[in-house]
């Protein structure tokens, strides 16, 4: 093939493609809309003799031929926006682009505020996107497929990181469970059944799912989700009790309907903790922004 000849923001869209699998998302990736991105889909199909992404149920899913691309394609793209921002400063207050920071829904709740409240202050034309964190966004934090990842700091990876804060677990009740008083026996806990939570994909715990299990506790789980924040919610008008960060239960509180007990176990604080691939220590703006996010988690108290 004449690279001469070839159109390579094809490969940006190819690219978009890979990370986001789905047409609409990868359109507003790059900036086109998604019929144009399905046409551009179908230029790739016939470039690489490949269907590239198939569907399998409600979701796009890479060919092999895909998934060997994929990591080549990111570093090579890399490659050339590094060498394009060689030489370029870094000014906030006239930036234009899009960070994107893959978080639990929990995190996204207590920084969210904080962190647009800075960007309009010191940088209106930078853009958050936080996305899903689940098992797989470590690996595409090092694919430099996201820009940063916020997670609990028990699940250890090579990444620098830096610490952002400190959280307590408190159990939470619907308001009407006559079967909970203000506090909770140990034997009290186990005997209600429970909402738990399970990360997407693979179905890992939380923190204090995985303390209590270490400690040898079985409980009567009778639901799980994904979302911390539903979770006050979840539990109104059953018997459930649920695990959730302090901060969020007493901001949910009245809203939910819910009632806060202490847990009947000594559980850790969660210590939430920012990472960031190590190529981009250095780099001016994943610098700033890296600032703005520990500044933003000052805030919070």
């Amino acid at each position: 093939m004449n690279l001469s000849q070839f159109d390579l923001n094809l490969l940006v869209s190819l690219d978009a493609l890979l990370i986001e699998r789905n047409v609409t998302r990868a359109g507003q990736r790059v900036g086109l809309s998604q019929p144009a991105m399905s046409g551009t889909l179908s230029r790739l199909r016939d470039l690489f003799k490949d269907e590239l992404l198939v569907r399998v149920g409600r979701q796009l899913e890479l060919t092999p031929l895909a998934q060997e691309l994929a990591p080549q394609l990111r570093q090579q793209l890399q490659g050339v926006e590094d060498l394009l921002n060689a030489r370029r400063s870094f000014i906030p207050s006239t930036e234009q682009r899009t960070f994107s920071i893959a978080a639990s829904d929990y995190v996204v709740f207590l920084l969210l505020q904080p962190l647009v409240a800075r960007m309009a202050e010191q940088a209106p034309g930078v853009k958050l996107q936080f996305v899903r964190l689940d098992t797989g966004s470590v690996d595409r934090l090092g694919e430099d497929a996201i820009d940063f990842a916020i997670l609990p700091s028990y699940l250890q990876t090579h990444f620098p990181s830096e610490p952002l804060f400190s959280e307590r677990w408190v159990c939470v009740v619907w308001s009407g469970n006559q079967r909970v008083g203000r506090t909770l026996s140990e034997a009290q806990y186990l005997d209600l059944p429970h909402l738990a939570f399970s990360m997407p994909n693979e179905g890992a715990g939380s923190a204090a799912d995985v303390h209590l299990s270490q400690l040898g506790v079985t409980r009567r789980i009778t639901a799980w989700t994904e979302s911390f924040i539903l979770s006050p919610f979840l539990v109104r008008g059953t018997q459930m009790v649920t695990l959730v960060h302090e901060r969020v239960a007493r901001a949910l509180e009245t809203a939910a309907d819910a009632r806060i007990i202490p847990a009947p176990y000594d559980l850790p604080e969660l210590k939430e903790v920012l990472l960031w691939n190590p190529r981009r220590t250095a780099d001016p703006p994943h610098l700033w922004m890296r600032e703005q996010i520990l500044a933003a988690a000052r805030d919070i108290g």
